[in-house]
């Protein structure tokens, strides 16, 4: 070897570019990997909390607490926090007046068979006025006083554009969200044409939520009914935490259907039934 001094020499010289070649390849690679998991910060939520401004049908993680956005009247947004009600605590959450809550969901991770799993509270919002708007939570148990050590999530929206007006004066009192749904039984009447309504039953996640029937929806695709039972509640209650059983029955629209296997999903649960002759009179 050391008989081709220069030779080796040389060959050193390219080995040594060669390696720091590589390692400058091995950092970008990293910086850029880093950089692309920041962006959701692991909670799923495609983000970056430098925008500053609020698009219609964004949904923010924890990650935007303390941010003060940009957004405009009429757009709606979601939020979504971490929560583990098995612990017994839970969000608290506030707005000002100018910010409407339309639904207010506990989602389950997907493992959902595992006890004692924290899965997510999800509310989402519609900007019905401009100006300065607050959204405020505190995460702690409902029967213990503020400590000032509590995890907390605040959000300043400046809003500009013209004020939304309800179409129900009484809208902007309640708060929305979906029953949850345990059990459906699907009950066909002994006549001709053929009657069909599908019996709901499950539990109201307090004392306050009731069944929203006023905006019970019911949709036909194919051979498939998907029927949607909303809850309402009032938005300033004090509402018990126990769960209230309900039973609600909803009426399908079968008549003139041709004979064949239908299919209803409530909120999530699915049954069927069959039609054995096409369900209209001659």
């Amino acid at each position: 070897m050391y008989s081709h001094g220069d030779g080796y020499l040389k060959i050193n010289t390219y080995a040594g570019a060669g390696l720091l070649l590589i390692t400058f390849i091995v950092v970008v690679a990293a910086v850029v990997l880093s950089l692309g998991c920041a962006d959701d910060g692991g909670t799923g939520v495609n983000e970056s909390v430098d925008a500053g401004t609020l698009n219609d049908g964004m949904e923010l993680s924890g990650q935007w607490d303390g941010s003060t956005v940009n957004a405009s009247t009429g757009d709606n947004f979601s939020i979504r926090l971490e929560e583990n009600p098995s612990t017994g605590y839970q969000w608290n959450l506030t707005t000002s007046d100018g910010i409407k809550i339309v639904a207010d969901e506990f989602e389950l991770p997907e493992n959902e068979g595992v006890v004692g799993e924290a899965g997510f509270h999800v509310w989402t919002f519609r900007i019905m006025d401009d100006g300065n708007q607050q959204i405020d939570a505190i995460y702690k148990r409902p029967w213990e006083n503020v400590t000032g050590e509590e995890e907390t999530f605040s959000l300043t929206l400046e809003v500009e554009g013209e004020s939304v007006v309800p179409a129900d004066e009484d809208d902007t009192g309640y708060i929305y969200g979906t029953a949850d749904v345990d059990n459906i039984e699907i009950m066909k009447m002994e006549s001709f044409p053929v009657q069909v309504s599908v019996r709901a039953t499950g539990n109201l996640k307090d004392g306050c939520t009731v069944i929203d029937e006023a905006n019970i929806t019911t949709a036909k695709k194919g051979n498939n009914f998907n029927v949607h039972i909303p809850t309402k509640r009032p938005k300033d209650a004090m509402c018990t935490q126990a769960l209230v059983p309900f039973e609600i029955n909803v009426p399908l629209d079968v008549y003139g259907l041709e004979k064949g296997n239908y299919t209803v999903d409530v909120n999530g649960v699915q049954g069927s039934f069959p039609l054995q002759n096409d369900n209209v009179l001659e």
